[in-house]
C-alpha cells in the first residue's frame, strides 16, 4: 500500500504519523510519500539529536518513507551530506535505510506505479530568514533539473500514474483563495500539466487538505491511499 500526506516541518507537524488509525493500517512493504517541506534536514550545524530522534523513529517503521523537497529545508546538506543512488528508476538521497529524498525530475516505479517527482517551492517568508542558515536558494530548481525533467517525461512518453510535488501549477494554484504565488517552477508545472497525461497530482505547501478539480489533491494533515481513503483526518 502507498500512503501520502503533506508537510511534516520536522518535528512540528509530525506527529500525524503517530496517530494510533494511521499505524495500525501500515505494514511491512508499505510506503508513505511526504510531499515536501520534510524538515528532518535542517539545522545548518548539522544533524541535531532532535533531527536523529525522529529519523530514527520513521527509519524503524514498518514502511518506507519517500519525500520530495519543499521550500523548508536545508539544501546545502540535503545534497551534499548524502549519498546519490538510483531507486526503483530514479536518482535519490538516501537518508536512512528506510528513508529517501525523491529527486527533482524523476521517475520511479513504485508497486507497478509510475511517479513524477519535482520538489521545491518559493518561501514566502525568506525576507525574515537567513541565507545558508534557514534560507536556501536551491529551493528552486536549477536549469539542469528543469531540462533533466522534460527529457525524463519524453522518456516516459509524457506519462505517469501520479505526480508529487510540493507547489501546484499556476492555474490551479489561482483557484485557492488569496493566494497570488507565482513563479518559474508554478509556470513550469502549467506547461507540463497540459502534455503530461495523469491519475491524480499530489502536492503539500498550502497547509490546507482540498482537492481541486478531481485531479489536484493538496494535503496537510490528511493521510490518503492512492485509491483515496481518507486514514487521518482533522487531527487536532
Amino acid at each position: 500500500m502507498i500512503y501520502v500526506t503533506g508537510d511534516i516541518h520536522g518535528d512540528i507537524d509530525i506527529s500525524k504519523l503517530k496517530d494510533e488509525r494511521f499505524m495500525k493500517k501500515v505494514k511491512e512493504g508499505d510506503y508513505l510519500i511526504i510531499c515536501g517541506d520534510f524538515g528532518l534536514i535542517w539545522d545548518y550545524e548539522g544533524e541535531n539529536e532532535e533531527e536523529a530522534y525522529w529519523l530514527d523513529f520513521l527509519d524503524t517503521q514498518p514502511y518506507t518513507t519517500l519525500f520530495v523537497d519543499g521550500n523548508h529545508e536545508n539544501f546545502e546538506r540535503l545534497m551534499n551530506d548524502y549519498p546519490e543512488a538510483l531507486w526503483h528508476g530514479g536518482k535519490v538521497h538516501r537518508i536512512r535505510d528506510t528513508i529517501y529524498h525523491l529527486m527533482r525530475g524523476q521517475i520511479f516505479s513504485i508497486d507497478d506505479k509510475l511517479f513524477f517527482t519535482m520538489g521545491g517551492a518559493t518561501s514566502v517568508d525568506k525576507f525574515i530568514r537567513l541565507e545558508g542558515k534557514s534560507w536556501w536558494k536551491e529551493e528552486l530548481p536549477s536549469e539542469a533539473e528543469y531540462k533533466e525533467a522534460l527529457i525524463n517525461l519524453i522518456l516516459a512518453d509524457n506519462k505517469v500514474d501520479y505526480v508529487i510535488t510540493h507547489c501546484l501549477p499556476t492555474s490551479i494554484q489561482e483557484k485557492i483563495p488569496n493566494l497570488k504565488e507565482r513563479d518559474h517552477l508554478t509556470d513550469f508545472f502549467e506547461h507540463i500539466c497540459h502534455i503530461l497525461k495523469f491519475r491524480k497530482w499530489f502536492c503539500g505547501h498550502y497547509h490546507r487538505d482540498q482537492l481541486i478539480d478531481r485531479k489536484y489533491q493538496i494535503l496537510y494533515q490528511e493521510i490518503l491511499t492512492l485509491d483515496d481513503e481518507i486514514i487521518v483526518e482533522d487531527i487536532e
